[in-house]
């Protein structure tokens, strides 16, 4: 079902959700860190279960947020999900994650999994928005590292702002996140389009803040979310410039 958003001719602003919207996890350094660990998979079976994980993971940050437990709840749904044919044994479970993050730790990365792939379309479809003149702002759940990952993936240089949850104090779905974002570039609500690929954190919360939202659902999480649902960024990208209905 289509949900209307922001007439173009009104647009003003477009904003960005960054992991798993622009930029995807590093599945193959994330593999090799697992087997590692003792984690019997490949790199199929570890796309497979990735966005699984990560939808877990979007559920179950609040809880842990600001806790050690944070640092690992990630490594420990993928391997949850790796291992969902076993009777998982808790103490097993935790020396894995443990493992996964040392190693990571040894080869210099603070957190796992290293978000470094531009996802297709992206570089594409942040130019095309560009083109019609129209100001974006990156915003996003992050530990202070939101702006760095984007200057790392040379995508930094598309987006007026960068609005890092952990800077400004509180994460999506509180609205005032957007409300920060709309205040740097001094947009209306009724003017902005967030896109994002969580529907607990970014159509709930930009919804709160007055303001229409496009989910990427590649998985088919929501299939009844109250907004425009698309399969991936070019899609998004044609739902904001009206190339395609959704």
């Amino acid at each position: 079902m289509a949900h209307p958003t922001v007439p173009l001719q009104d647009l003003k602003a477009v904003f960005f959700d960054i992991g798993g919207t622009l930029i995807g996890p590093n599945l193959a350094l994330l593999g090799t860190w697992l087997r590692a660990a003792g984690v019997e998979c490949d790199d199929d079976q570890v796309a497979r279960v990735e966005p699984l994980a990560r939808r877990a993971h979007a559920d179950l940050r609040h809880g842990v947020a600001g806790t050690p437990a944070i640092r690992g709840l990630y490594a420990r749904e993928v391997i949850r999900r790796i291992w969902a044919d076993q009777a998982i044994e808790l103490s097993r479970l935790e020396s894995a994650v443990s493992l996964v993050l040392a190693t990571a730790s040894a080869e210099g990365y603070a957190t796992v999994p290293i978000w470094n792939e531009v996802l297709p379309g992206v570089r594409e479809g942040l130019a095309a928005l560009q083109a019609r003149g129209l100001p974006l702002v990156a915003v996003s759940n992050s530990d202070g590292s939101a702006e760095s990952v984007l200057v790392d993936a040379g995508l930094r240089e598309a987006f007026a702002a960068v609005v890092d949850s952990h800077i400004a104090g509180f994460s999506k779905p509180d609205p005032r996140l957007f409300d920060v974002a709309r205040a740097v570039l001094g947009v209306k609500a009724a003017n902005v389009v967030h896109v994002g690929d969580i529907y607990e954190a970014d159509v709930v919360g930009a919804q709160a803040a007055g303001i229409a939202a496009v989910l990427i659902d590649a998985g088919n999480f929501w299939p009844d979310a109250p907004c425009i649902r698309v399969a991936n960024f070019a899609e998004a990208i044609g739902a904001i410039l009206g190339d395609t209905a959704s």
